[in-house]
């Protein structure tokens, strides 16, 4: 049978395409995802751009995690025009955030701009944008930053051969500046005494929790793996070079998912506000690394995140209503910050006191 055929029999049954839509949002409905994926795909069969049924199959396979299949219907969707471009554009956008596709996101917040069809919501895409975009420069800029570094250090110990020892100085006894930007410069001088150096930093007691994880980072930076002890809290870590991580991305797949929350909900914020959101929950998270937060619901800790962020820049939003924004009960957002608060002395930094 030819697909000219095919679709002249959906034509030829109009309420048949409307019964199979139905009886796919009853099986979902039901939790029988496979029988609603059916029901819509079955249509795909016959017509494979039917808006409906392209809408449907995304959402399913978006709610059980098959998010590369889902994609595929979402980004048909959009690409082609089909069916209602509100709905196209949401669904597409968060099958992107729930795959962390960040690039994707800005190439398709970009070209949403352009479209009429969603003027009403051109605030919100623009800042998410924007701050999307910030976060890129950001990277590009600490590339950059990163090469012009190594080439200074590199230099200033040709010139001077006491240079290191003075890093070292200032990695024994310097203010928090001081030893950040001693293990930020003596990265790029590969050598077994720096490393043994670095080492020999972990187990102190003195130093910033975040800067004995960024004294990890640089040994992965440096080449090396294995383990490595690392005195932290007054207790004693195993920890392996190699399962540090360096940005974001190499964050477990739970705590990334609470900045997906915090972005997808609070996406009307100024850029700011959500760059300083993310900035906030990596310095928690490498702080109090090895040790890993419980994300059994990431809306909690993003809310709990948000109303951080909402008390450090003075915003008029109180604990009730970053509750309501984020459906989640208020005491857990006072438990999360609570935990937030005491790692990274927050109540001393907020403006609002």
């Amino acid at each position: 049978m030819s697909q000219g055929r095919r679709k002249d029999k959906v034509i030829l049954f109009p309420g048949l395409v409307e019964r199979k839509i139905e009886q796919a949002r009853e099986a979902l409905e039901r939790g029988q995802h496979d029988e609603a994926l059916e029901y819509a795909q079955s249509i795909l069969r016959f017509d494979p751009y039917h808006s409906e049924a392209l809408q449907t199959s995304a959402e399913i396979l978006m709610r059980i995690g098959q998010y590369d299949e889902a994609l595929q219907y979402a980004e048909r969707m959009w690409k082609q025009k089909r069916g209602d471009t509100i709905h196209a554009f949401r669904i597409y956008l968060a099958i992107l955030l729930k795959m962390e596709d960040f690039a994707g996101v800005r190439e398709l917040l970009e070209s949403a701009t352009e479209m009429k069809e969603l003027a009403p919501f051109l605030s919100e895409i623009e800042a998410l944008h924007k701050m999307l975009q910030a976060e890129k420069t950001n990277e590009e800029e600490m590339t950059d930053r990163e090469y012009f570094t190594r080439r200074t250090v590199l230099r200033k110990t040709e010139v001077n051969p006491e240079y290191i020892s003075r890093l070292y100085e200032k990695l024994e006894d310097g203010t928090f500046e001081e030893q950040l930007g001693a293990i930020e410069q003596l990265k790029h001088i590969s050598s077994p005494e720096i490393v043994a150096a670095l080492k020999e930093y972990l187990m102190l007691v003195y130093p910033d929790p975040i800067l004995k994880t960024f004294a990890l980072r640089a040994l992965k930076q440096m080449g090396e793996t294995g383990p490595v002890f690392l005195y932290k809290f007054g207790e004693k870590f195993d920890v392996l070079i190699e399962e540090v991580p360096l940005c974001d991305e190499e964050l477990p797949a739970e705590e990334r998912q609470v900045l997906t929350c915090l972005f997808r909900i609070a996406h009307h914020q100024a850029p700011s506000f959500l760059s300083f959101a993310f900035q906030l929950w990596l310095e928690y998270l490498f702080t109090v690394y090895p040790l890993h937060p419980q994300v059994d619901s990431p809306q909690e800790w993003a809310a709990a995140l948000h109303y951080s962020v909402a008390r450090l820049l003075a915003t008029a939003q109180n604990e009730q209503e970053v509750a309501e924004l984020y459906n989640v009960p208020s005491f857990t957002i006072r438990q999360r910050y609570q935990v937030l608060a005491e790692v990274l002395n927050l109540d001393s930094r907020c403006l609002d006191r």
